[in-house]
């Protein structure tokens, strides 16, 4: 894997540049990066493909002003990455709130881009999702170990705590703690205010939607939601919670590379 770096939207974007093959940006979610986002699948995406895997403003390397973000700065990272590939066209893959970046960079770039996955993702925040976000907002700034446990409690399913012991719930929420993004609280700021609906319907891609059938972060309603405004957009579900690549990494692997590789006629 190299380290490249690209300037747009304020942003210097340090990403991730590994694998060879059709163009694949991958955009990570709230409080994580390029690294740690993907990290579960990110090497067996490159075997077939050249993953370009952005960190988002407020995460991993990239530099920005510290101000509040805004949609249109982290679609701005992804059309300068999607540069790269110098008209050549490819696939965005995104998670959580690079989901919601992921398809409305879709929109943006419809003559370019050719498959969507959007995962876990939400076309326009509600009010209890936004009381979610708030908290996460106040955590991320004051309390970490908290937040690790409020992620942990509200994104995985009833079955992984069942099937794991204590220590391994202590090492995943020290992992989480550590890991968190320095610019969690702004992110998480944007989560709060997220309203995608009235682009939804410029998407070309063929696009599947995964939601995830025991999420409480994001429930799948919200991502059935977003299915539905998509034209032609495809719905599927895993039996997980919001943290699939911690409970379902193989099964999340298998449909993103089914939708990449199959044909759409």
């Amino acid at each position: 894997m190299q380290r490249l770096t690209v300037d747009a939207a304020g942003v210097r974007t340090s990403l991730i540049d590994t694998g060879r093959g059709r163009p694949t940006i991958l955009v990570h979610g709230t409080s994580s990066s390029a690294e740690t986002g993907w990290a579960p699948i990110l090497a067996r995406l490159a075997e077939r493909r050249r993953c370009l895997v952005p960190d988002l403003a407020g995460s991993g390397l990239s530099v920005d002003d510290g101000s509040a973000l805004t949609l249109e700065r982290l679609v701005g990272q992804v059309e300068a990455v999607a540069a790269l590939a110098e008209g050549e066209a490819l696939d965005l893959v995104g998670y959580s709130l690079g989901g919601v970046v992921a398809a409305a960079a879709a929109a943006r770039l419809a003559g370019q881009v050719r498959r969507l996955v959007v995962l876990g993702g939400w076309a326009a925040t509600d009010l209890r999702m936004r009381v979610q976000f708030d908290l996460w907002q106040a955590l991320a700034r004051t309390d970490h170990t908290q937040l690790a446990r409020l992620l942990l409690l509200n994104g995985v399913s009833e079955r992984f705590f069942a099937a794991s012991d204590p220590s391994l719930v202590e090492t995943v929420l020290a992992r989480f703690a550590t890991g968190l993004a320095p610019g969690s609280d702004r992110q998480a700021a944007l989560d709060a205010i997220v309203d995608i609906r009235a682009c939804l319907p410029a998407v070309r891609a063929a696009t599947l939607v995964i939601g995830l059938a025991q999420d409480r972060l994001v429930p799948a309603a919200h991502c059935r939601a977003l299915a539905q405004a998509v034209p032609g957009a495809r719905y599927e579900e895993i039996d997980c919670g919001h943290l699939v690549m911690l409970e379902q990494p193989e099964r999340l692997l298998e449909r993103i590379e089914r939708h990449l590789e199959e044909r759409h006629d």
